[in-house]
């Protein structure tokens, strides 16, 4: 509370001018008349979930800490069968599979955007808002390169793949990362086919970058059922691949 107090100049009586306040950035700017009070506003925070919080003003606050871990995604599967199963409970993270509980930096609730916060591909690029954890987040190539490459040819490329100002950084995502974009909204040959992506699992296989450890010379696959299956490392005549990016986000700039 400011109050403003009288006083005597030159042995005169007179009221103090009145005063002006306001914030450090001058947002808020009000006019307290002399001798009057001012009562200053509560502070009202919009968390990432769309929940206000009041807090009074002129105090410290404490940041909410991050969780440590999270909840897996959401398959995607709606549909009911009977009571019980994945399409009645939906048990997952999420508001549903590409709608996010909490906004992304680019203040919107879209698990997918472009590395611009659009839905504009120009670039061919998905970023999934729904591994960003504060600091770095997944970024996808939403086509698939062409089929019959190796697993060894699926990494390399990977490694050398280049698009707009993305130069370096890419790779051939692991076997949970491919996990994660299969929508199962959909059917068994278009588990990776939908917007924004354009990866059917229709007459292609693809290669994830993890071996099966008590088979070394084979490694994990999406097959064309949609099914995690295994495959010879040197298979090729329908096998694709598509690489993914660690992205660095500062505010609303991707790096």
């Amino acid at each position: 509370m400011i109050s403003a107090l009288n006083f005597k100049i030159g042995g005169g009586g007179g009221a103090c001018a009145d005063a002006s306040v306001q914030n450090s950035d001058a947002t808020y700017n009000t006019t307290v008349g002399s001798g009057g009070s001012l009562i200053l506003p509560d502070i009202t925070l919009t968390e990432g979930d769309e929940t206000n919080s009041t807090y009074p003003a002129a105090v410290n606050l404490t940041c909410k800490p991050f969780p440590i871990g999270a909840t897996l995604i959401k398959s995607g599967q709606q549909t009911s069968f009977r009571t019980g199963d994945d399409g009645d409970l939906e048990a997952g993270r999420a508001t549903n599979f590409t709608t996010l509980a909490k906004r992304n930096p680019f203040s919107n609730l879209n698990r997918f955007t472009s590395e611009l916060g659009t839905q504009t591909y120009t670039n061919n690029i998905v970023i999934d808002w729904s591994t960003y954890d504060g600091a770095t987040v997944l970024g996808i190539s939403r086509v698939a390169i062409a089929t019959g490459n190796t697993w060894n040819q699926a990494i390399d490329n990977s490694l050398s793949y280049s698009v707009g100002t993305f130069t370096s950084g890419w790779r051939l995502p692991n076997m949970k990362e491919i996990f994660n974009l299969m929508n199962f909204a959909n059917d068994q040959n278009n588990l990776l086919n939908y917007s924004p992506f354009n990866l059917s699992s229709s007459g292609r296989v693809y290669w994830s970058s993890t071996t099966v450890l008590n088979a070394t010379t084979s490694a994990y696959i999406l097959n064309n059922i949609g099914v995690m299956n295994v495959a010879t490392k040197t298979s090729s005549v329908a096998y694709t691949y598509f690489p993914v990016r660690t992205f660095t986000v500062t505010g609303t700039t991707l790096s």
